[in-house]
């Protein structure tokens, strides 16, 4: 009973790592979208543009994890984890790749030209606010300290809204 509770919450753990990795790809793409005026570029180049932004963000993340594992164990980390830890950082390329394939499967829809630039700040603060709760209930599935961090990782999406509007004038 102990060893599968303790495979339970390291699953858990796990989990709410690459929940919470879905955070990088959000607020890349909030802040690359903070220069973008609607219609400047077709939706095809908005596609792949969101692709390259979450790619190089996963890189980062993948980075910064690596170099986090090395500085604590005092040691390079060897091919075995190096590639964990960028199949850990796939996830942070989950947002960009949604709104890459929205994009382009809006010209099929019909959706007009724009429409999804005018929702993309909507659906990235609705995302970052689920991948918050996501990250905090899959520990222990308490409420409360889900809503919190999912309330505060909100507001860092709420600043980026802003400075959008602010970089609009």
């Amino acid at each position: 009973m102990t060893r599968s509770f303790s495979t339970l919450m390291r699953r858990r753990r796990a989990f709410g790592h690459e929940v919470a990795s879905v955070l990088y790809g959000v607020i890349a793409l909030m802040s690359a979208d903070l220069v973008y005026k609607p219609g400047m570029i077709t939706r095809y180049a908005a596609a792949g543009g969101a692709l390259l932004v979450g790619f190089a963000m996963a890189l980062t993340h993948a980075f910064v994890q690596m170099v986090e594992s090395e500085t604590g164990r005092g040691s390079q980390v060897g091919m075995p984890e190096t590639m964990e830890l960028v199949r850990s950082s796939l996830f942070v390329m989950a947002f960009p790749t949604a709104i890459a394939i929205l994009g382009v499967f809006s010209e099929f829809l019909n959706l007009q030209i724009g429409l999804l630039d005018e929702l993309l700040p909507f659906i990235s603060v609705a995302t970052v606010m689920a991948v918050g709760f996501g990250s905090s209930y899959v520990l222990n599935q308490q409420w409360r300290p889900a809503m919190k961090r999912g309330v505060s990782w909100t507001l860092l999406s709420l600043i980026l809204l802003v400075a959008k509007e602010i970089a609009s004038y």
